[in-house]
């Protein structure tokens, strides 16, 4: 499953296919880390026989999540309960793959559960990356919200990475996350959600593009009724 690419963007975004190549193998080294057994047993090479093995909380952690990406990659929808159900999994490394695993899966009804996720205070960062990517990856507006409470988060990474998932939606409320954004402590975050604007709002300016905070205040004010936004698709 592919997300915004470097050719595509000015600005760097992590979650292109090699980035999310990237993420499955932290998720795999940090079980490995736990349990040196890594593959999953010939026995259970079904796809129902890998649904058990992901809900089985006593196995190889490493196994789980090996068994957990199949079923992801298996796009069959009836595993999507056993796989939200391992975002509640004891272990980091498990809802990481999870999270992961609902992404390849690629059906809507995921997304109350990572947003759930999502929301949880002990979620660890690296996995509410993956989930704000499985979000803007399945489009469902539901998520806009939870997205726009990230841009609040104290970590920038996580600030990051929701307003890039924040323009996949084509939602003008994306737009004022974003000019808040402008304000950001961080200097290049106030850069690429500037950039981020131009790209949102692509069409929508007459005249000069606004530049900082208070010019694309003005500027959404004044058309907000007017705006059709549609998402940044990137292939």
């Amino acid at each position: 499953m592919k997300f915004f690419t470097r050719k595509e963007s000015s600005f760097p975004i992590p979650m292109a296919a090699r980035g999310k190549a990237f993420l499955g193998l932290v998720v795999f080294l940090l079980a490995v880390l736990e349990s040196p057994s890594v593959l999953l047993p010939a026995e259970k090479e079904n796809f129902d026989g890998w649904a058990k093995v992901v809900a089985d909380a006593k196995a190889d952690t490493a196994v789980r999540i090996e068994a957990a990406r199949k079923l992801g990659e298996t796009k069959n929808t009836k595993y999507l309960q056993v796989l939200a159900d391992q975002l509640k999994d004891g272990r980091k490394a498990m809802r990481w793959a999870a999270a992961e695993a609902l992404w390849d899966l690629g059906d809507k009804r995921a997304v109350p559960h990572l947003i759930e996720y999502l929301g949880k205070g002990e979620a660890y960062e690296w996995g509410k990356v993956v989930t704000m990517n499985a979000l803007a990856s399945l489009g469902d507006r539901a998520a806009v919200e939870p997205l726009l409470k990230v841009l609040e988060a104290g970590n920038p990474f996580l600030r990051r990475s929701a307003a890039l998932a924040l323009v996949r939606f084509g939602d003008d409320r994306a737009i004022g996350g974003l000019i808040k954004l402008l304000k950001d402590e961080e200097g290049w975050l106030q850069r690429l959600a500037e950039g981020l604007l131009v790209e949102l709002a692509k069409g929508q300016i007459q005249g000069e593009i606004p530049r900082g905070y208070e010019e694309w205040l003005k500027w959404h004010e004044s058309n907000a009724r007017y705006l059709k936004i549609q998402g940044v698709k990137r292939e």
